[in-house]
């Protein structure tokens, strides 16, 4: 007797099954693609207890004739393709012809259909994959199909489901993706008897988003738009403010199939990195159309996954449309909204001030670095909130006072220095008396290099030293003065959050965050490339092979950087150059953590070790939680991080303020 068998055609149905139907939202998937297939402009998707006692998907498409509605609850029948050969340029979503047949083996199915040229539509039950009934019935044009006791007879699958509410949830997931994925079709959802999606299907995006996420989300995206090599990329991307937890917001269509797929994740994450906390995914829906000859829908059983011919040229313009758009917003705030920290977040740029594209030019940044040494470079100065004392009495003369105040200058000026007597000496009054354009700002930035050694102030690496006023308390002719971020400084609290107003909103400022970003920029504007300092004698540190031989693989990145470095022996590194603005003793310590990022992240670019390089230095750099600050220096901190690009974010994409407006104070006191 054999031991080997053929097996039957329900075994083998249930065997499809389990490849093709995971849960219940697979079912949806498959059935509401077959809708969008047949043409159908209005799609309604009704389920009962996750979907697994009860789905209904009906549709307003094409329908079936009774010849083909017998025929397509058959295993491999399919309108989609004929021969091996249409698999390789098939514009529909479903070709295999196997779904309906894998569903109707594991649950009770009903399918009821009709065309348009046809009197009556037909009726047909199935039942664990064989079917019971064949009848005529009347139906309005389209499909209705029905499934109930999903699993009924493979009781094993039925114990790997999760519970009702997160199974629906998943459903309404899908949908929600299908419907971003086409926009012309108009999407309802019923959930235990109550509608929980309906969607316009008015071809805007913005519209569904809105109809899915809420109004206020699609009111911070903007749309974008992008062409290169026989690709094209569209749809919206979000303000770094509108983040989840993970890609759940996130929805990436090829060719107008709902995939998942790593280069393009890569290239989102690649193109916000700058911008976004550790962890955190904003919204993103991008519409990719590559000529289909180029990409393989089928290598997954449930076509969620594609291959590209060369997925390289797709990460580039889904890179080059998210960074173009981060720049060059087009979105519009509506005359009803109030202002927030999202809408006034400036995208003009990314890494070091302009566009990167997709890598630095090695040639550029060379000349760049031959152009600095030649003409010598000056290292930045100390701005005032980095003095050394400010309860010290300033040694000012005339060669440091500006030459002219405007009126505003003048009464801010005389502000401060009744709240602050021991800070501005008199001997400068009489220089406020000039009139002009000059900034009282520029005074207060031209005495910093009389508290302490400039030349160390603003060094990567080194903590700024502080040894402000230990005192928050202020007179009120100074709580009156803005400054020109139009912030009124108040105070601090705990020694680390500072405290303003504008108007009737508060402001709640992370110092830390805030003086991180301010270093950050300065840095990245200093030079499109990092000038280095050569030594006259090497330094040594010591690294693991593996490190070393990153070094030697990465020499050319790691000269992008600043940093000359060459093998000095079986387990350390010779240091023969590093960037100007580190000093010495932090060289090892930036460099580990240089060395550990090319661990972490595979083949990263020149633009974002860079990032990671100044934003590292930059916060060991940036003032701490526990440093006391007066108002004067809050001020200055609060002039510099708002001539920053990207003031309401700091370099590792943290917030640097957060508002709080009187209604929402309101809310938190429980006022009505």
């Amino acid at each position: 007797m054999p031991t080997i068998h053929v097996l039957d055609e329900t075994t083998i149905n249930q065997i499809a099954a389990g490849e093709v139907v995971e849960r219940p939202a697979s079912v949806i998937k498959e059935l509401v693609e077959n809708a969008i297939d047949a043409g159908a402009t209005s799609i309604e998707v009704e389920i009962a207890e996750g979907g697994i006692e009860y789905m209904r998907i009906t549709d307003n498409g094409c329908g079936m004739s009774e010849v083909d509605a017998r025929l397509a609850v058959l295993r491999h029948a399919t309108s989609k393709i004929r021969s091996a050969d249409d698999l390789y340029d098939i514009a529909s979503l479903g070709f295999r012809g196997e779904a309906i047949a894998s569903i109707a083996s594991v649950s009770k199915f009903t399918l009821r259909t009709r065309q348009e040229t046809d009197d009556m539509g037909t009726r047909i039950y199935i039942e664990g994959g064989h079917m019971v009934d064949c009848d005529p019935c009347g139906t309005s044009v389209g499909t209705t199909i029905e499934v109930k006791d999903l699993f009924y007879n493979t009781p094993a699958r039925r114990k790997f489901l999760k519970s009702t509410r997160t199974e629906a949830n998943k459903i309404q997931d899908m949908i929600g993706k299908l419907a971003l994925s086409h926009t012309h079709i108009a999407f309802k959802c019923i959930v235990d008897t109550r509608v929980t999606i309906m969607t316009p299907g008015n071809h805007k995006m913005v519209d569904t988003i809105a109809a899915l996420y809420g109004f206020k989300v699609s009111e911070d995206v903007f749309p974008i738009a992008y062409e290169a090599e026989d690709i094209y990329v569209e749809g919206v991307v979000s303000k770094p403010t509108v983040l989840k937890s993970s890609r759940q917001w996130q929805t990436t269509i090829v060719n107008q199939r709902v995939i998942s797929d790593k280069a393009i994740y890569k290239a989102i994450d690649t193109a916000y990195h700058a911008l976004l906390p550790k962890g955190g995914y904003p919204l993103v829906v991008l519409q990719i159309v590559v000529p289909p000859g180029t990409v393989d829908i089928n290598v997954h059983p449930r076509k969620s996954e594609v291959k590209f011919s060369d997925d390289k040229p797709v990460f580039k313009a889904v890179y080059n449309s998210i960074l173009q758009a981060l720049e060059n917003p087009t979105h519009h705030v509506t005359s009803h909204q109030e202002e927030t920290i999202a809408t006034a977040i400036d995208y003009d740029k990314v890494f070091t001030g302009r566009s990167q594209g997709f890598t630095v030019m090695r040639e550029k940044t060379e000349a760049l670095v031959d152009t600095i040494r030649q003409k010598g470079y000056t290292a930045p100065q100390r701005t005032v909130y980095e003095q050394a004392n400010f309860n010290e009495t300033l040694d000012v003369n005339e060669n440091f006072v500006p030459k002219s105040y405007t009126q505003e200058d003048k009464d801010r000026f005389r502000a401060i220095r009744e709240s602050r007597p021991n800070l501005v000496p008199s001997s400068v009054e009489p220089y406020i008396n000039h009139t002009g354009n000059e900034s009282v700002s520029r005074y207060l930035s031209a005495t910093q290099g009389l508290a302490g050694d400039s030349n160390t102030g603003d060094a990567l690496g080194i903590d700024s030293s502080y040894d402000a006023d230990h005192s928050n308390s202020y007179n009120t002719n100074a709580s009156k003065t803005v400054a020109n971020h139009g912030l009124l400084p108040m105070g601090q609290v705990a020694s680390c959050y500072i405290l303003a107003k504008k108007g009737d909103d508060l402001y709640i400022i992370d110092q830390h965050a805030a003086h991180e970003r301010v270093r950050y920029d300065k840095l990245c504007k200093s030079s499109e490339s990092i000038p280095m300092q050569e030594l006259l004698m090497p330094m040594h540190m010591d690294v693991s092979e593996e490190e070393l031989t990153l070094a030697e693989e990465q020499r050319d990145t790691l000269l992008d950087l600043g940093f000359q470095v060459d093998q000095g022996g079986p387990t350390s590194l010779r240091i023969d150059g590093h960037p100007v603005d580190i000093i010495e003793s932090k060289v090892p310590e930036i460099l580990q953590y240089v060395f550990s990022y090319m661990h972490d992240h595979q083949s990263p670019s020149a633009a974002q070790l860079r990032h990671e390089m100044l934003a590292y230095a930059s916060c060991r750099g940036a003032i701490k939680a526990g440093h006391n600050l007066n108002l004067v220096q809050i001020d200055a901190l609060l002039q510099d991080l708002f001539s920053t690009e990207k003031p309401y974010v700091c370099p590792h994409g943290r917030p640097t303020i957060i508002k709080f407006t009187p209604d929402e104070l309101g809310k938190l006191f429980l006022r009505s």
